[in-house]
């Protein structure tokens, strides 16, 4: 697994952008090292051994980017001998409401920490709040709740965003018209954008041509049809999520421009992964979700034997863990794919 989480370089802005990523590489593998070492001492008040430690996991809905997450925490669960259950609302939608009176009924069980992907990061708050003054260890999962969590761990979006431009930049050698599909109802959607933006500002030949703002998975392909008929001259689209990226690489295909309109999209579904093998989709940003599932319950294991201040004290200052992203290129996907395999995933397509 630490083989897997380390294995991709990802280019960063300048030298400046470059050590901070490896800052953030070795403070990650820093942590992780720290938290075996200290799950070989006493438990200093927290849970003992002969009692099994019991977390759960709250997702978000049935996708293949929360199955991923499952497959992390379960195979964190193996290694740490920890009881794991895996919760999502039991339709295919996000449904908040669902998610409180879930956070509410495991707070009555005895559960030992709860992570949670809040869909409503309001309406979850007084949920949350009332379960960390239980002393039940919290942690936000792929969205951040910050004053209503012990910790948080999630991608950077902002960075994802500069990445991506950085990655458009370089596809289009510097020069050309760029489209922007993003939610802006999702504060990660206009934190990505923000840092794609901030990176095309620095390159006066890049030209941000249009914006598609749709909530939701509100976009559609013939959003995209329409979009590429307005502006024909287009060399670059950026799309925030990895239903945009679907419905793009769709109508790029259907007209014929694959190769010509560069795609780089957020997201590591198998649609997405299939698009990028075809070369639809230049690049995938992935957000490790795996990783950020097995983290999870790693540092959760962590509150419930050593007590929640002394698990603390290991995280950065900020209480966050960025897991990064991997860039999906159709010169890496195979191994992409392969890597993936190892650790239980199929990539189907």
């Amino acid at each position: 697994m630490l083989q897997f989480i380390s294995g991709y370089i990802v280019k960063q802005r300048g030298d400046k952008c470059k050590l901070i990523m490896r800052r953030r590489q070795d403070l990650l593998r820093k942590v992780i090292s720290v938290f075996f070492i200290f799950l070989t001492l006493s438990a200093c008040g927290g849970k003992t051994d002969q009692n099994k430690i019991n977390i759960a996991v709250i997702g978000k809905a049935k996708t293949s980017y929360w199955d991923y997450v499952r497959l992390g925490a379960e195979a964190a669960g193996r290694d740490l001998g920890v009881k794991v259950r895996f919760f999502v609302p039991p339709t295919s939608a996000e449904d908040p409401a669902w998610q409180v009176r879930k956070i509410e009924e495991l707070a009555t069980e005895s559960v030992d920490g709860i992570a949670f992907a809040a869909s409503d990061p309001k309406s979850i708050a007084a949920s949350i709040l009332k379960a960390m003054k239980s002393e039940i260890p919290c942690i936000a999962l792929d969205t951040d709740v910050s004053k209503s969590r012990h910790a948080y761990i999630g991608t950077g979006n902002y960075d994802a965003g500069q990445q991506s431009g950085e990655k458009m930049v370089e596809l289009l050698g510097g020069k050309g018209k760029v489209a922007i599909l993003t939610d802006p109802s999702a504060i990660e959607s206009l934190q990505r954008t923000q840092g794609f933006r901030d990176v095309l500002a620095e390159h006066a030949s890049v030209e941000v041509a249009a914006m598609i703002e749709k909530g939701g998975s509100a976009i559609q392909e013939a959003d995209v049809d329409s979009l590429l008929n307005l502006h024909p001259d287009l060399s670059g689209i950026f799309c925030t999520s990895d239903t945009g990226g679907i419905a793009t690489a769709r109508a790029v295909q259907k007209a014929n421009k694959a190769g010509k309109v560069n795609v780089i999209c957020i997201g590591e579904s198998s649609d997405v992964v299939k698009y990028v093998w075809d070369n639809v989709i230049q690049v995938a940003v992935s957000r490790r979700p795996y990783k950020m599932g097995y983290l999870s319950v790693l540092v959760l294991h962590n509150m419930a034997r050593t007590g929640i201040n002394n698990a603390l004290m290991i995280l950065p200052k900020s209480k966050m863990i960025d897991p990064g992203v991997v860039l999906i290129t159709p010169s890496n996907v195979a191994q992409y794919i392969e890597d993936l395999k190892k650790l239980g995933i199929k990539v189907q397509f």
